[in-house]
This record gives structure tokens, sequence and C-alpha cells, in this order.
């Protein structure tokens, strides 16, 4: 059973946004068409309300001078009368007492009335239409002296042809309005998701093939997902960084440690050659083993301590302390050393100066910086000073050795590393790594300058308090 990812398929999303899209055009086309249809069919109710309202009026009038025989001698003349408008007048038992014409929606309106009871002298609109009626009308219904009502009837089929003309328009519209946004929605889309596409493309060359060499092509376009696939590259960039770095400090631990682990072996294996070995040189053999082993334990220990140093697991217990003693203390350490290599310790930190921090820490940051200054100078002085700003308190080891090269500086940080004028005397390579992941885990920073053959100057700056 093969165990290669599925090859992603780069268009389903473009598909997947280019429905959401056409949808949501959908929807939004169909609420302002809805709109728009009841604005219309308002405006045209208003207008046939306004007519047959002006038509009530006029009638009315009519019955008022003359009664039912005025409007039967108006609608009796020669004279051409609209015939869209439709009379009648009926009693409160929607008896007919007077029709212009019969027609089948004056029945639909006596149902319709007859279901809701008595007029009670109330006004009334009514929207009468039937499948087997021919047209479609608009009723209003005005009560007369006593107890007649007039219903005045206007046709409203050719208003109800042009709105049915304009939902047939809008379904003309909508229809291919919608494929035509599917489609482009799709090309936009793809467009868009071009740098995603990338970035899935060489993401699965990775995993499939292990390149770790493959990039992200840069795209032209920009916005975020351009600048996701140049965040990738720059992560990717920074894993190749750490495992070539990781490789190189695995190379020079498993260098470091070979020394001290074939000196215990070899000590220990003479001594169990030796059967006849005196006491003395047993315990010698112990003590050379010890001594290795010794080695070998500072080193797993200083890298553990680095590694939490830098994970940001260090415990610090802080407190305010005076710097002065802190440096008279290393001075007091390294003195021995220094007065066997010919140089002279300076203790030149302003007794004013304190600062809060891990002393413990800090005192191991300035054995380290003085540890490493004594195995680089063969003359001088070696003056650890200090001073402070408004907001920060800084640190400084000077000595006169041999310098750092240009090359090397920015390096000297690094776990393990040891530039080439280092590399024959004794250590590690991980104190300076361990100064500057102290200082950092103090919210401080740990700075370098040097000249060839003019020495160096190690500057650590804390915040204040």
């Amino acid at each position: 059973m093969s165990s290669k990812p599925a090859k992603p398929k780069p268009s389903a999303l473009a598909l997947r946004l280019a429905f959401l899209y056409t949808a949501f055009l959908a929807v939004s086309f169909s609420a302002l068409f809805m709109v728009m249809y009841q604005l219309v069919d308002r405006i045209v109710q208003q207008r046939d309300r306004e007519l047959i309202q002006a038509q009530v009026e006029k009638f009315s009038a009519l019955y008022q001078h003359g009664g039912v025989s005025a409007l039967a001698n108006y609608f009796n003349q020669p004279v051409t009368q609209p015939d869209a408008v439709f009379v009648r007048i009926v009693d409160s038992s929607n008896r007919v007492h007077f029709i212009t014409v019969s027609h089948p929606l004056w029945n639909l309106l006596d149902q319709r009335m007859r279901q809701t009871g008595d007029l009670h002298g109330k006004s009334r609109w009514d929207m009468l239409a039937q499948e087997e009626a021919e047209g479609s009308w608009m009723v209003g219904t005005q009560p007369l002296n006593g107890s007649f009502y007039l219903q005045v009837g206007l046709s409203n089929a050719a208003d109800r042809a042009v709105m049915a003309h304009l939902r047939r328009t809008g379904l003309i519209i909508l229809t291919p309005a919608l494929l035509l946004s599917l489609l482009g929605g799709w090309l936009l889309s793809r467009s868009a998701l071009s740098p995603l596409r990338a970035l899935v493309d060489t993401t699965a060359h990775i995993v499939e093939t292990g390149d770790l060499d493959r990039r992200v092509p840069e795209q032209r376009q920009r916005g975020e997902l351009a600048e996701l696939g140049t965040l990738f590259n720059t992560v990717l960039d920074q894993n190749r960084r750490l495992v070539e770095s990781s490789r190189e400090t695995l190379d020079n631990v498993a260098h470091d440690l070979r020394t001290p682990m074939t000196h215990l072996r070899n000590s220990a294996e003479h001594a169990l050659q030796d059967f006849d070995a005196p006491p003395a040189q047993l315990r010698e053999a112990l003590a050379d083993c010890m001594e290795e082993s010794e080695k070998i334990l500072c080193m797993l220990n200083a890298l553990m301590d680095l590694a939490e140093a830098r994970t940001g697991g260090m415990k610090l217990e802080k407190q305010s302390f005076a710097v002065r003693e802190l440096a008279d203390e290393v001075i007091e350490l390294y003195t021995i050393v220094a007065e066997e290599r010919g140089l002279e310790l300076k203790n030149e930190i302003p007794t004013w100066l304190t600062l809060e921090a891990d002393r413990l820490k800090l005192r191991q940051c300035l054995a380290n910086l003085t540890d490493n200054a004594l195995k680089y100078s063969d003359s001088g002085s070696i003056v650890l000073g200090g001073g402070s700003t408004e907001n920060e308190v800084f640190l400084t080891v000077r000595d006169h050795g041999c310098g750092i090269a240009a090359k090397d500086l920015d390096r000297i940080w690094e776990r393990l590393y040891r530039a080439e004028n280092s590399r024959t005397a004794a250590g590690l390579g991980l104190g300076l790594s361990m100064v500057k992941a102290i200082t950092e885990a103090h919210g401080g920073r740990a700075a370098a300058e040097s000249l060839p053959h003019h020495g160096t100057v190690f500057t650590l700056t804390f915040p204040r308090a």
C-alpha cells in the first residue's frame, strides 16, 4: 500500500469559491430584484387606487345629486366611457341595485364580502383575479348615504402583464449573469490562488522527494498569498540553516567528545590489562577516568543549560547587588591564572553601579568573558568596566590580545563555534554562547568589537529595573 500523499487538486478551492461567489450574487440579485419588483408593484397599485378614487368621488357626487337614475343616465349617454371601469351599487346585504357590466369577477368579490361579513360602513380595497375569468381588477368600495355602497372596479390586466414581463425579464437576465459570474469567478479565483497553488506544489514536491532546496516561485501579484509564499521560503531557508547548524554541532560535539572518551577508555583498558599494577598506578588511572568524565559531564551540562536558556526556560533569581563586588569575586578567582600568564586584571566598575539580575548567572557571564580574555592575551591588562545610562546598565571586558577576525565576529556567539586562531586553546566553544543566552534571558543584549592584534571589547547591556 503506497504511503505517498494524494496529489492536491489546485482547482477545487477555486471552483468552490466561484460557486460561493455565484450563490452570493444570485441571492443578492434576487433580493434586489424582489425589492425593485415590490416597489414597482406598489407604485402601479397606488396609481390604480388614485384613478379609482377619482372615479369613486365622481360617481359619488352623481349619486348624491340624482341617485341611481343619475348614474344610469350617465352610462347611457352616447359619449364613450372608459371600458376598463366597472361600477355597481349594493346594499349592506350585498344585493345589487345598479351595475354597469356583469362579470365573473363580481362573483369573486361577493364571495370575499360574504367571508368577511357586513361592511359596517367601512371602505375597502380588493384585488380580483381568476384564471377562468378574463383579466384582473382592483375594486374600491366606499359607503354612500344610507346603507348603500359604491363599488368601482378598474381593470389592471395591462399592469399585471407588465409585471409578468418584468418577472420573465429578471429570470432571463439572471440565468446568463449567473453563468458568466461562475466562469468569471472561477478564472479570477484561479488567478488569485496561483500563489497558493505554487505553495501546495512546492510542499508536495518536498514531501515526496525530500528536496529541501525547492522554493516557491516568486509571484508577480501582490497580496497576502504572495507574502505567504515569501514567508514559506524564508522558513525553508531558516530550516536549512538550522539543519546545517545541527549537523555542524553534532560533528563538533562528536569531535570534542571523541578525545576524552578515547582517553577514558585507554586509561581504563590499561588498568584492566595490567593485573600486577601497583595501587598507585591504578589510582592514577581512575583519576584520569574521573578527569575525562568530568570534561564530558561539563560539556553535556553546558549544552543542556544553553538549550534551556534558548527555549526561555532559564529560571532567574533576581536581586539587586553592587556590580563592582561581583567583579572583585571574578578577579580573585582568576588572579593566579593571570599571574602565571603575566597579565593584570583590573576592576574599573564604579562603586555606585548596581544591577537587578541573577547574581550567579551574571557572575558566570563575567567569568566566561574573563577566562576567554586570559586564553587569548599574551600581555597587557584585562579590564572589567561598566557604566549606565538613563534606561540601561552596561558591563565591559576589554583585553589586548590577538583579537577576532571580521569574518568570525558575527559567529562567535554560536554554539561550539571556534575561530581558526582559537582552535589550539582548550575549551568547548560554549562560553560565549552561554554569555549571550544569559544576557538575553535578562532582556539584554551582548555585543563584541575587535581588531586583529589590537584586542577585543565585549559589552553586556541590561535594562534598568
